[in-house]
């Protein structure tokens, strides 16, 4: 780690962590000097975070909101499509939208071009599992869904008036755009790139979107870069810090690079976002 290279962004990020929030950082006391590039690198992770934070957020709540106007319905009539297709159409980001019942089955699907998808068996998966043993909402990292496409899950489960459990419900969306959402327009005009990955080194998000879906460990095009290996485990592994490393894109000549990343996420499921700046 070169900490010399970020040095107003570790004291942000450690105002960040002790107060939990990238706003509450805004009363801690104030930073010693930084030059101009830090303070941009700094605000734009902390936004970053925080704002990648808040979409995963209210995705949930309004699921967390579908799903309690679900209990009041047979989970596959003509409500529930209804409540679903409302659903569906808050966030760009989102595919489509289930319930399922309490067997992992799923009932109800919209929009219409996901109808096909209703009867199919997904007990199997493992937040399905989660949400039937515990009762509780999860978010899944990416996987291939019902849908047959790699995407994230956010579940919630569903109870009746009475308090039973009935079965839950799911939106399932492309968090490479939600986060497009939030990073193309805060990088625009800067020399900055966004990457967010997951904790086992997928790559949901970058500026490159021919990084999108790469899995950092085992991708043959990162093996000759053992610093850059060495930055992805500890970026996979830290909640937050800051390093350089060394790559070549394109079969080039390798530049240096520094990066800084803080983790987002929901349901305890982390994503590290990432700010990423080449050196030389």
């Amino acid at each position: 780690m070169n900490s010399q290279s970020y040095p107003w962004i570790v004291a942000a990020l450690a105002a960040l962590v002790a107060v939990g929030t990238g706003f509450a950082a805004l009363n801690q006391p104030a930073p010693p000097p930084a030059s101009v590039a830090e303070e941009d690198a700094a605000t734009l992770l902390i936004h970053l975070q925080s704002d990648i934070t808040a979409a995963l957020e209210a995705l949930d709540n309004r699921l967390a909101h579908a799903a309690f106007e679900l209990g009041k319905t047979d989970l596959s009539d003509a409500d529930a499509h209804g409540i679903l297709a409302n659903l569906s159409a808050t966030d760009p980001s989102i595919v489509d939208c289930t319930v399922s019942d309490a067997g992992g089955t799923i009932l109800a699907a919209e929009p219409t071009a996901y109808r096909d998808i209703e009867g199919a068996e997904i007990g199997g998966q493992a937040h399905v599992r989660h949400v039937l043993a515990t009762k509780r909402p999860i978010m899944s990292e990416v996987i291939t869904v019902a849908e047959n496409i790699p995407a994230t899950v956010i579940v919630a489960p569903i109870f009746t008036n009475e308090g039973l459990f009935a079965g839950f419900a799911s939106v399932v969306f492309r968090p490479e755009a939600l986060v497009a959402g939030i990073a193309e327009p805060a990088v625009n005009g800067t020399p900055y790139q966004v990457m967010v990955i997951q904790t086992d080194g997928r790559v949901i998000y970058d500026t490159d979107p021919a990084q999108i879906g790469r899995m950092t460990f085992d991708d043959p095009l990162f093996a000759d870069y053992p610093d850059l290996l060495d930055v992805a485990r500890r970026v996979a592994g830290e909640r937050y810090g800051t390093a350089t490393y060394g790559f070549a894109a394109d079969g080039g000549e390798a530049v240096q690079k520094e990066i800084a990343w803080a983790t987002a996420g929901l349901h305890g499921v982390e994503w590290r976002a990432a700010v990423i700046r080449e050196t030389g």
